[in-house]
């Protein structure tokens, strides 16, 4: 039994909706292709964001999969897939949503190899208005150790 678990903050990240092309494969994904969009990563490693995201609504809430790579400062890339859901917990302000996910990371750069040993909790708002989201990801402590 794995006990004495708690997270660690990781990373930042900044993103905006460009209204790009696809550029991952839409299989294995949850819901439909919903947009694409780019950003700043910042934390444990900085560098940008390439993401698509895919959404299925489901009785009010919405089931989300973001699915992309980070590049690191480095040159190194780090492949993501995210699965959560979002809500609007304030009615009379239906643009704010509060979103959480759990992400798997995926690379074969040595710096971030443990990265594919860990899982990630993923969480933050997405304005509608703007099409700004703002994240925050955090690590299990035990996952960090090389």
């Amino acid at each position: 039994m794995i006990t004495n678990q708690t997270l660690r903050h990781l990373i930042d990240l900044e993103m905006e909706y460009r209204g790009k092309d696809p550029f991952t494969s839409p299989e294995g994904k949850v819901g439909n292709y919903i947009g694409s969009g780019d950003g700043k990563v910042t934390g444990e490693f900085n560098g940008d964001i390439f993401w698509d995201l895919y959404e299925e609504i489901d009785g009010g809430v919405c089931l989300t999969n973001f699915a992309g790579r980070i590049e690191a400062a480095n040159g190194e890339t780090i492949h993501f897939d995210a699965r959560g859901h979002g809500l609007v917990p304030d009615p009379d302000k239906p643009s704010e949503w509060i979103m959480t996910y759990g992400v798997k990371f995926v690379t074969t750069a040595d710096p971030y190899i443990w990265l594919n040993k860990t899982l990630g909790v993923w969480e933050g708002e997405f304005n509608m208005e703007t099409y700004k989201h703002n994240y925050r990801i955090y690590t299990y402590q035990k996952g960090l150790e090389n």
